[in-house]
């Protein structure tokens, strides 16, 4: 886990710039589902979660509410499926590094960033039956996003991120994209 965390802050170190992604998207009926044999959070506001190739460890993303029951705030956090289930908060290294959230606006609506990827913009909102969720600029698409699988290839002083897929749907259409980002 640490040396997926170690890559991870790599890839977060990396000017925004210097990274280079191939991107593709595609759109489908359907929310592909990578890891069938990986189990599927639910957790009370979860706005979407990542899993990782080594194991189903599971760091999920969910809303804070305010009195009002809007959302105002984000938090992150793993699901230990490959151990015993529990929840357990990220480390020091995990949250500035990798998966850790950075708010840009508190103000409705709600902006902010993960870690590693900080030139991807999230947006808190709510949808018609006021549930919270994280919509994200795929292409031409806004994309309420479900979750986000990363392909680890561990070996040497430090693995790598080689890919990552993130996966949701148009809130326009309904429909399922799916972008595959590798690294070059």
């Amino acid at each position: 886990m640490k040396k997926v965390c170690f890559a991870l802050a790599l890839l977060a170190t990396t000017p925004a710039q210097a990274r280079d992604f191939t991107s593709s998207v595609t759109e489908s009926d359907h929310t592909p589902v990578l890891r069938p044999e990986f189990k599927t959070p639910d957790e009370p506001n979860q706005l979407f979660y990542v899993q990782r190739s080594p194991n189903s460890n599971t760091v999920i993303y969910a809303a804070k509410l305010d009195a009002q029951g809007a959302p105002q705030d984000v938090e992150a956090f793993w699901r230990k499926f490959n151990i015993d289930g529990s929840k357990q908060p990220l480390n020091f290294i995990e949250r500035m590094m990798a998966y850790g959230v950075r708010v840009q606006n508190r103000k409705t609506p709600v902006t902010f960033t993960i870690a590693a990827l900080p030139e991807r913009k999230l947006t808190l909102t709510q949808d018609a039956q006021h549930h919270p969720q994280a919509l994200m600029q795929i292409g031409t698409h806004t994309v309420k996003v479900a979750y986000v699988y990363l392909q680890v290839v561990e070996g040497g002083l430090m693995p790598s991120v080689p890919s990552l897929d993130v996966l949701g749907n148009d809130i326009a259409t309904g429909k399922a994209i799916h972008e595959h980002l590798i690294q070059k």
